[in-house]
């Protein structure tokens, strides 16, 4: 019985991540065949769609009852991107990893205010109603912000767009296919997404382990998979900007957006045990981050203490620590 559920789970995680990734890439296609910039497309669809796992699954969890998910995941998922992505991407980036000026005035900033607005209001271990629409609004600015931000005078990004749209242009015939797989990617993620929250829920019984424990730890760092996979691609492409970039967006995305949402639907409870660690360890992590990436690179030996960190949240969550 266990074995099978075990199965249940691996199979519905790896039906999450996959289905998220068609979504994520026939919708931009969509964009860009409708003439969406490739700016917009990836400051809107692209994002979005790496954060559909977390979102999916929350949902599915909050009409489940089970909202103590919501927040599990979400601490979980950011403090891996935050230690375990940057840490991994720092390593692989020998000469350690670069960003631009644009990341640490714009996106850090962001980074570290959502994470403050998510922290002040987890502090009586409810995400409430009232809190879910701030932090939709605040997510609102966010979008708003970065599609202000679309650069218009640069010749190099205007004619990746030109060649972009060109490209689509001849695939409009196929635009049939791409909303066929949309559908069916959507239709995927949520069978994942009720049956990952199924197998949570009884393996947690038959381990006799808390479903927080499991989420906060092997949900959150298989949901970060895409963008561990992402991150280190883009470093070895030396396109250091995009990898830490995915990070704070996603971070970002999941605190707003991915909180906002269910806590309308209804409130969401956080977990003692992910209330006393896994919030700490969030701040712990944010800080981190910002202090790390201050001097505009991260260095191997940052991105090593880092993932040292991250192992120190995990024995501490399931309490060898």
């Amino acid at each position: 019985m266990i074995a099978l559920w075990i199965i249940i789970f691996i199979v519905s995680l790896l039906g999450l991540i996959k289905s998220a990734d068609y979504f994520t890439e026939y919708s931009e296609k969509m964009g860009l065949v409708l003439g969406m910039s490739s700016f917009i497309v990836g400051a809107t669809i692209v994002a979005i769609g790496t954060s559909l796992p977390e979102l999916v699954s929350s949902l599915f969890a909050v009409s489940a009852g089970t909202t103590e998910f919501v927040a599990d995941n979400i601490i979980g998922s950011n403090i891996a991107n935050a230690l375990l992505i940057l840490g991994i991407a720092g390593i692989v980036a020998k000469k350690g990893l670069r960003m631009n000026t644009s990341l640490i005035d714009v996106d850090l900033p962001f980074f570290f205010m959502s994470m403050a607005v998510f922290g002040y209001f987890a502090l009586d271990t409810t995400i409430s109603l009232v809190e879910g629409i701030a932090l939709l609004l605040f997510f609102g600015i966010f979008i708003i912000y970065n599609i202000k931000s679309e650069p218009g005078d640069d010749d190099h990004d205007e004619m990746a767009d030109i060649e972009g749209r060109h490209e689509h242009t001849k695939n409009k015939k196929h635009i049939l296919k791409y909303i066929g797989i949309i559908v069916v990617s959507i239709a995927v993620l949520s069978v994942s997404a009720k049956y990952l929250i199924d197998s949570i829920l009884t393996l947690s019984e038959l381990l006799n382990i808390s479903s927080s424990t499991l989420t906060i730890t092997v949900v959150a760092f298989g949901t970060s998979l895409p963008e561990i996979l992402t991150s280190v691609a883009a470093v070895r492409r030396g396109n250091h900007g995009m990898a830490v970039g995915n990070v704070l967006g996603s971070n970002t995305f999941n605190v707003l957006l991915i909180a906002g949402i269910p806590a309308i639907i209804r409130p969401l409870a956080i977990d003692p045990v992910t209330f006393r660690v896994g919030l700490p360890f969030l701040v712990i992590a944010t800080f981190i981050a910002i202090f790390v990436m201050f001097d505009n690179r991260i260095r191997p030996w940052e991105g090593a203490a880092m993932l040292f960190f991250y192992l120190v949240f995990i024995a501490k969550i399931i309490g060898i620590m």
